[in-house]
């Protein structure tokens, strides 16, 4: 019966074969990895606090640029045309019929 480490034509048990170094190298490797496996937690733990924070931030600012949509609307009907008359109306002022006017860009004068 033959081991299986001689199946594969090794001397000795392939435990035996690493030397001593590729050990330590092994265990440095994996103190590396965990060490990063805990900054990525590390930093995810705080991230999820800052994140919340920026989705509160964009919700005021989503808010806040509705009600400047709506003020303005509201601005423009007030200053309508129709709006602008309506107030002039409401104030006394009274619409005159026919207009007359002299352009000035035309040089008339005018009798006395």
């Amino acid at each position: 019966m033959t081991r299986p480490h001689q199946r594969f034509g090794f001397k000795e048990h392939i435990s035996k074969q690493l030397p001593k170094g590729a050990l330590a190298w092994a265990l440095f490797v994996m103190a590396f990895w965990i060490g990063l496996a805990g900054i990525y937690v590390s930093q995810v733990t705080h991230a999820a606090p800052r994140s919340d924070k920026l989705q509160t931030l964009e919700r005021q600012i989503a808010e806040l640029e509705r009600d400047v949509t709506a003020m303005e609307d509201t601005a423009a009907r007030q200053s309508s045309m129709y709006a602008l008359t309506e107030r002039a109306k409401g104030l006394g002022f009274v619409e005159v019929q026919d207009p007359q006017f002299i352009n000035p860009a035309s040089h008339a004068f005018v009798r006395r």
